[in-house]
């Protein structure tokens, strides 16, 4: 019987969740040489513990000064001081970032689909209305922005830490040129001081903003979608309870990892300095300790918001009101101005990612 999810594909998370936190609420994985936790009470602890890191993404000899850079500042996958320096950096990005009709975007992509005729949500929507709002936001011009998200998918590749030498070869010219793009933005913004380190973490941190919000963005879109057809009253639905509910039910982040920077004790149990820990996010969003029936989908409970998907501590994640408030605006865009929604396939793929869970293709049609 399978413990560890290895495959979205014809797998019952929900299950093998709700029986982990009954049977096996923090263990060792002996085959994957990890700590898996899975109750609410362990994975908070392990988000909070000051002696708990980040894990350091390997070395690469062929990837550029840029990209090199980039995964040195990032406020993602930094610790210590430089953590405390690229959040600064990042929240600061983050206050210039303009408020955008997230309706009038969203119309803008629609626009280009025949009323009626379907489409598919993923790639006509939940991969371009995140970056394009952030890239409005920060009055990127349409040429600028159109490179970016055109190339955000091989950005994306910043991030993982198993990177091919094919995919470090597509990587490195898009950073170079993404990070001459940033550092327009965050000059015009009145970001920059003139101070090489200071500005590089300004600019790097404004490009993580992007990569970020490109697979959480994508899926809550997705996935607040599927909920609104399933489970909503369009016409007196509170949008902004159906987002966190989805976000505890059904989030698109599942998992985090992190490392062990001293001998810790979770549970009664040692982990020790060195090892790695799964921290499962939506596991713990199915914790009846803390949430009620936690299987059904309900709007109504009182603390859907107690949700771990966005994480807690040092590292949560800077983009969740944004995220929140996206989610929301489409669902009352689209309940106020397309009378029927229909999903059209019953079966989905998912992409081969086993941190989040995000769905390949979702064909709709509106009208």
């Amino acid at each position: 019987m399978n413990n560890t999810i290895l495959n979205w594909e014809g797998t019952d998370y929900q299950a093998i969740y709700l029986r982990q936190l009954k049977e096996n609420p923090l263990y060792y994985d002996p085959d994957l040489k990890i700590w898996v936790t899975y109750s609410y009470a362990y994975c908070k602890a392990i988000l909070e513990h000051p002696d708990v890191r980040i894990p350091e993404l390997p070395v690469y000899d062929t990837l550029n000064d840029g990209a090199r850079l980039l995964t040195d500042k990032l406020v993602r996958l930094s610790n210590g001081e430089q953590h405390v320096i690229s959040r600064a950096a990042a929240m600061a990005v983050f206050q210039k970032i303009k408020s955008v009709n997230t309706g009038e975007v969203l119309q803008e992509l629609l626009a280009a689909i025949p009323t009626g005729n379907e489409f598919d949500w993923v790639a006509v929507v939940a991969k371009q209305l995140p970056v394009r709002l952030i890239l409005k936001g920060l009055d990127f011009d349409e040429e600028d922005a159109n490179y970016v998200a055109e190339n955000l998918q091989t950005l994306v590749l910043t991030m993982k830490p198993d990177k091919t030498e094919q995919e470090i070869q597509l990587l490195n010219p898009v950073v170079e040129t993404v990070y001459i793009l940033a550092e327009k933005y965050a000059a015009r913004a009145g970001l920059l001081a003139g101070e090489k380190d200071a500005d590089d973490t300004i600019i790097c941190n404004l490009i993580g903003l992007i990569i970020q919000c490109f697979d959480g963005g994508r899926g809550l879109l997705c996935n607040a979608l599927l909920a609104m057809t399933t489970y909503a009253d369009n016409k007196s639905t509170d949008w902004n309870k159906l987002a966190d509910e989805t976000l505890r039910y059904d989030p698109p982040v599942h998992n985090t990892r992190r490392v062990a920077a001293r001998d810790i004790i979770i549970g009664g149990q040692t982990i020790k300095s060195g090892e790695a820990i799964l921290v499962v996010l939506a596991a713990a969003n199915l914790d009846d300790n803390v949430f009620a029936n936690p299987q059904n989908f309900n709007i109504l409970r009182g603390n859907n918001d107690r949700h771990l998907t966005f994480g807690l501590g040092g590292h949560n994640c800077l983009a969740k009101y944004f995220c929140i408030d996206m989610a929301v605006d489409v669902c009352r865009f689209l309940a106020e101005n397309y009378g029927q929604i229909h999903i059209l396939q019953k079966e989905f793929t998912y992409e081969p990612q086993l941190n989040v869970r995000l769905v390949k293709q979702l064909m709709v049609s509106i009208s």
